[in-house]
Parts: structure tokens; C-alpha cells; sequence
């Protein structure tokens, strides 16, 4: 029978550090729940007549789960692959399990349920607001979107931080301070 996993969860706002983080633990196995983001046509929250990414319902989280789990018990798993652009699931990759001994969920709602229950780990990046919307910028200029968009989306993206992912912090066994991480 294959050795089971651990299942860490790093969660932080958008532009936090979460990524970077997650691809430091070598030879982990990662998902990321962006990939099991709704096709926009599937979301039930809107804010001013705009879909609401940054809604806890955006994300297929029970799939997500499914896929950590699947991983820890040393299954391959197939997970989609989500185009920021057009809002829709646009293929899936394949994500070996074996030999991996952790397995790294990041994203906004890693703590969220059903996640949270599976981590053996959690672990939140607490970063200053300006740093996550410099990051946020460099980011989504290199997926294709303009400068003004960003900051434009970005005051629903720091208002769903506030009610969705702080609150969050408390279910942390791990705070690192974003502003004082120095990923080599």
C-alpha cells in the first residue's frame, strides 16, 4: 500500500506569494484551485451585473479536494486547465502523484471547506496590500491584461479579500509574514 501524503494548504490573498511558495517544497505535488475555477456561464454570484470570481462559490472546491486526495493516496490526477481570458475551462493536464510525499493545495480558498479539512498543514502568507497589487499588476500584465484593468478589478479583489480569505488567517497552524519572505 502506498505511504499517504501530507496535504499542506497555503492560502494569502491574490499576489501574496502563494505560488512561489508552494513551487519552493521540492518535488511536491501541486494544484492549484485556480484550475477548478467555474466557466463563467456555471457562476451564481454577481456583483454589479459582473460575474464574482473572487466569490468562495467561484471554485469547484469539492473537486479540488477530491483531486489532493487522490494524490495523497499516490493516484495520477487530471485537472483542468482554466484560461483567465475567456473565463472557461480550456483542457486538463495530467498531474502525477508518485513519488510525492506532500501534496500542496494553494490558491485564495485553500482554507476554504472541503479543503481545510483535508490539510494536514495550513499555512497562511499575510502580505501588505500595496506589494499584493504590485504583484497582482506584474502578474495579469503578463496574461494578457492592461495596467488600468488590473487596478480597476482590483478593488473587488481587495474587498473579497477582506470578507473571504482574512478570516481565514485564524484557521492557520502558520502565518508568514509576506513582506519578510525572501524566496531565493
Amino acid at each position: 500500500m502506498p505511504i499517504k501524503s501530507q496535504i499542506i494548504a497555503i492560502c494569502g490573498g491574490s499576489g501574496s506569494g502563494k505560488s512561489t511558495l508552494a513551487h519552493k517544497f521540492v518535488g511536491a505535488a501541486i494544484v492549484s484551485t485556480d484550475s477548478f475555477y467555474k466557466n463563467i456561464e456555471d457562476l451564481e454570484i454577481f456583483v454589479n451585473g459582473k460575474a464574482d470570481f473572487d466569490h468562495p462559490s467561484a471554485v469547484d472546491l469539492d473537486s479540488c479536494a477530491k483531486a489532493c486526495q487522490q494524490l495523497a493516496q499516490g493516484q495520477d490526477v487530471i485537472v483542468p486547465v482554466y484560461d483567465i481570458k475567456t473565463c472557461k475551462t480550456v483542457g486538463s493536464q495530467i498531474i502525477p502523484a508518485s513519488p510525492k510525499k506532500i501534496v500542496i493545495v494553494e490558491g485564495i480558498f485553500a482554507f476554504h471547506c472541503p479543503l481545510s479539512d483535508i490539510a494536514t498543514l495550513k499555512i497562511f502568507i499575510d502580505t501588505p496590500i500595496d506589494q499584493r497589487m504590485a504583484r497582482r499588476i506584474r502578474r495579469d500584465v503578463d496574461r494578457g491584461r492592461s495596467t488600468l484593468e488590473t487596478i480597476a478589478y482590483s478593488l473587488n479583489v481587495e474587498e473579497a479579500y477582506s470578507r473571504y480569505v482574512e478570516p481565514m488567517r485564524e484557521k492557520a497552524d502558520l502565518i508568514l509574514m509576506g513582506d519578510e519572505i525572501k524566496f531565493a
